[in-house]
């Protein structure tokens, strides 16, 4: 059960919140839900902020409190371990995936370790500046043609591998998401391609039993080309983008990042990178790094 003091801390921080959300703009407050396990409290919370509320968590079928429906809508995150500083970047950009934020957007998070029952930190978080991606993404969060589903299976499963590897050994991988065509007319097979041949519906990354093909081919060279409803076309994929940077990428990304940022120049595909050193997963959206989550350091996360 929470104590005495900290609860108070929790109902402070809640209680607040609602003020500093009207004093700054802010249009939306993020509530890190996985935080809260005692029976009664999320819901309890909620209705404490008496505000527009995003649940984010990681638990498969959370969905908002009874009878707070209207007032809350739910971003789910990959199940894994990362930083307070990754869950962040990941809740705001499924978030912006789903239209339920907007460049420009001024969010309060609040947020603590999972499972303490304590909300101990409030962060605001300026849409339009403080967050790369929203200036890269701000008018089309996603390729037209990529479904926002899709995409957070793609940077759920880049995540797994990112943290877990496969079979003990790191992996790097990478998948272009969207604009399948002009991505298979600037890259060509190193291998034979694994999933020709086979029914798309037998082949859609939506699918929970494709999960370990995907994880199986991901230590094969190339990257993955998924058609933006979700059908993997090819595995093993080497990228001969026409296009050239701007601007160099980051210091310690290597030809695998250069490809994915580069194929996202001539082309509307949206590119998620996993590096095989860092396990840092990257995104790539018109030749820029518009995100970058890092693998945690150490055993576990601390939270949103």
């Amino acid at each position: 059960m929470m104590t005495g003091p900290l609860k108070i801390l929790t109902r402070s921080m809640v209680r607040h919140s609602h003020a500093v959300a009207r004093e700054v703009g802010a249009r939306v407050i993020m509530v890190h839900a996985d935080v809260i396990v005692e029976g009664g409290e999320l819901q309890a919370l909620v209705e404490d902020v008496n505000f527009r509320v995003i649940l984010v968590s990681r638990k498969a079928g959370f969905h908002a409190p009874d009878g707070l429906e209207e007032m809350c809508s739910v971003v789910r995150i990959p199940d894994i371990a990362m930083t307070r500083a990754g869950q962040v970047k990941v809740a705001t950009l499924v978030a912006a995936a789903e239209s339920l934020i907007h460049a420009g957007d001024r969010i309060l998070c609040l947020t603590g370790i999972d499972g303490s029952n304590v909300i101990d930190t409030l962060m605001v978080l300026d849409m339009g500046t403080e967050i790369e991606l929203f200036t890269a993404m701000a008018a089309d969060p996603l390729p037209p043609d990529v479904t926002p589903a899709v995409f957070e299976r793609v940077l759920t499963l880049a995540s797994e591998l990112g943290v877990e590897g496969r079979e003990g050994r790191a992996v790097g991988t990478l998948f272009v998401i969207g604009d399948h065509e002009r991505t298979l007319s600037q890259s060509h097979q190193l291998v034979f391609n694994p999933f020709h041949g086979y029914p798309e519906e037998e082949r859609n990354i939506l699918d929970p039993r494709l999960e370990e093909t995907i994880k199986e081919f991901s230590a094969i060279d190339g990257g993955f080309v998924v058609r933006g409803d979700g059908v993997v076309l090819c595995a093993g994929r080497y990228l001969a983008p026409r296009g050239k940077l701007d601007e160099p990428l980051p210091q310690g990304l290597g030809t695998r990042h250069e490809a994915a940022a580069s194929i996202t120049v001539t082309t509307s595909a949206l590119a998620v990178c996993v590096s095989q050193s860092t396990g840092n997963v990257s995104i790539f959206k018109r030749g820029r790094l518009i995100l970058d989550i890092q693998k945690p350091r150490g055993q576990g996360a601390d939270g949103l």
